[in-house]
C-alpha cells in the first residue's frame, strides 16, 4: 500500500493551491499598486453600469451588459495575476462594447446574432467608412464629432491589436508573462496602459452615438463621465454647458 504521504494530491487540493497562489498575487498587487491604477481602471464600472442603466430599454442593452461582465473578469484576472486571461478578456469587453454601438445602427444584424447567425467582425466594426467611429457613422449621429473619429478609430486599432498579441499567443508574450502564478508589476502596468484608452474610445463611443438622443435628466447623469473623459473635445464640453475654449 502506498504511502499516503506519496500520494498526488487530489483534484481539489490542486485548485485550492491555485487558489492560494492567486491570493498571494492579489495582496502582492495592492501592496506595489502605488498609483492605485486597479481603483482607476475599476471606475469604469460604475461608468458602464450608469450607461446601462441609461440605454436598459434598448435592445443592444443585453450586448453591453456581456461587455460589462468581461471587463469585470478582465479586472479580477489582472488582480489576481492571470495576465493573459485579463488580456483576452480585456479586447473581448471592448469588441463586445463597440459591437453593440454597431448593432444599434442595425436592429436586424442585432437579432441575427442573437439567435447565432451573424457574428461581431472587427473589421466591420473599424471600418474606415461604415464603422462605429467612421466619420460617416459619428457624424450621422452626433454631427460635431465626425472630425475627431479619426483619431479614435486609430487608438483603437492600435489597442486591439496590440491586446490581440496575448489572445493569438504571440512569441514575445511568452517571454513577457510569468511561467506560473505570480505578480509582474510591468505586465500589471501595461494592461492597464491598454485600458485607459479602450476607456477614453469607448466614452467617445458612446457619446457620439447616444448623447444627442437622451433626455435631459438621462444626459445629465452622464455629464460628470463623460466631462471628465471627453472634456477636452468642444463639443461634449458644449452639449453640457461647459465653457468652451
Amino acid at each position: 500500500m502506498p504511502d499516503i504521504a506519496s500520494l498526488p494530491p487530489s483534484c481539489e487540493e490542486h485548485y485550492r493551491r491555485l487558489q492560494a497562489e492567486c491570493s498571494a498575487v492579489m495582496a502582492a498587487t495592492f501592496e506595489a499598486d502605488v498609483n492605485r491604477l486597479q481603483a482607476i481602471s475599476h471606475n469604469f464600472v460604475a461608468e458602464m453600469e450608469e450607461w446601462l442603466r441609461v440605454l436598459a430599454s434598448r435592445p443592444e442593452a443585453e450586448l453591453f451588459k456581456a461587455a460589462l461582465r468581461e471587463y469585470q473578469y478582465s479586472l479580477l484576472a489582472v488582480v489576481q495575476g492571470q495576465y493573459r486571461q485579463a488580456f483576452m478578456a480585456l479586447r473581448l469587453s471592448f469588441e463586445l462594447l463597440l459591437a453593440s454601438v454597431h448593432f444599434s445602427a442595425n436592429e436586424l444584424a442585432l437579432r441575427m446574432w442573437f439567435v447565432g447567425r451573424k457574428d461581431i467582425v472587427w473589421a466591420a466594426i473599424a471600418s474606415n467608412e461604415t464603422g462605429v467611429l467612421s466619420k460617416q457613422f459619428v457624424g450621422a449621429f452626433f454631427e460635431d464629432l465626425a472630425e475627431s473619429a479619426p483619431a479614435y478609430l486609430a487608438m483603437a486599432e492600435k489597442v486591439y491589436r496590440e491586446c490581440s498579441e496575448y489572445v493569438h499567443g504571440n512569441a514575445q508574450t511568452h517571454e513577457e508573462l510569468p511561467e506560473g502564478i505570480e505578480f509582474n508589476s510591468a505586465t500589471f502596468e501595461k494592461w492597464h496602459d491598454k485600458a485607459k484608452p479602450i476607456r477614453v474610445i469607448s466614452s467617445f463611443a458612446l457619446c457620439a452615438r447616444y448623447v444627442q438622443f437622451l433626455n435631459e435628466p438621462e444626459r445629465n447623469s452622464l455629464e460628470q463621465l463623460l466631462v471628465g473623459n471627453l472634456g477636452h473635445l468642444a463639443a461634449v464640453r458644449q452639449i453640457f454647458g461647459a465653457a468652451v475654449e
